[in-house]
């Protein structure tokens, strides 16, 4: 396993202590599961559900928008 350093502010460290002592746990693994449970959240997080547009009902069409010369009337002069 890699190891590495981080630079953690001591507020932060002194609550990841007293929880690792309350749970008789490494520091280690609780800052591992801590860690995983974020990113989790996370990447939930970003994959954002699909935009859903209201739609209305207009009824019919009144112009048929492939005819141009019905097109220009109604736009008018």
């Amino acid at each position: 396993m890699p190891r590495t350093t981080l630079v953690l502010d001591d507020a932060c460290m002194k609550k990841l202590r007293k929880l690792a002592l309350e749970d008789q746990r490494t520091l280690s693994d609780l800052v591992n599961e801590l860690l995983a449970e974020g990113v989790q959240r996370r990447e939930q997080r970003t994959k954002a559900p699909p935009l859903e547009f209201p739609t209305f009902s207009m009824g019919r069409p009144k112009i048929d928008i492939a005819d141009r010369d019905a097109l220009e009337d109604a736009m008018g002069p």
